[in-house]
C-alpha cells in the first residue's frame, strides 16, 4: 500500500513541476513578445557615479578597455 502512495506523490510532483514550467515558459515567452512602451526603448538611469562598481548604471561601464584610468 506504502508503493500506491509513493508512486502517486511522485506522479503528482512531476505534474506540479510540468505545470509550474509551463506557467514560467508561457509567462517568459508573452513578456519577450509584449513590445515596449514607447519612449522606453533605451531607458538609461542618470548616474554620475560613485564607487561602486558592480553596478551596471555606473559610467565606468561605458568606455572601452584602456579608455578608463581604474583598467
Amino acid at each position: 500500500m506504502d508503493t500506491v502512495f509513493s508512486i502517486y506523490g511522485i506522479v503528482c510532483a512531476v505534474i506540479l513541476f510540468a505545470v509550474m514550467a509551463g506557467i514560467y515558459c508561457s509567462a517568459y515567452y508573452f513578456n519577450h513578445k509584449t513590445p515596449k512602451p514607447k519612449g522606453c526603448e533605451n531607458l538609461k538611469a542618470n548616474c554620475d557615479g560613485c564607487k561602486v562598481t558592480s553596478c551596471m548604471n555606473n559610467p565606468i561601464h561605458d568606455y572601452n578597455k584602456g579608455d578608463n584610468k581604474n583598467d
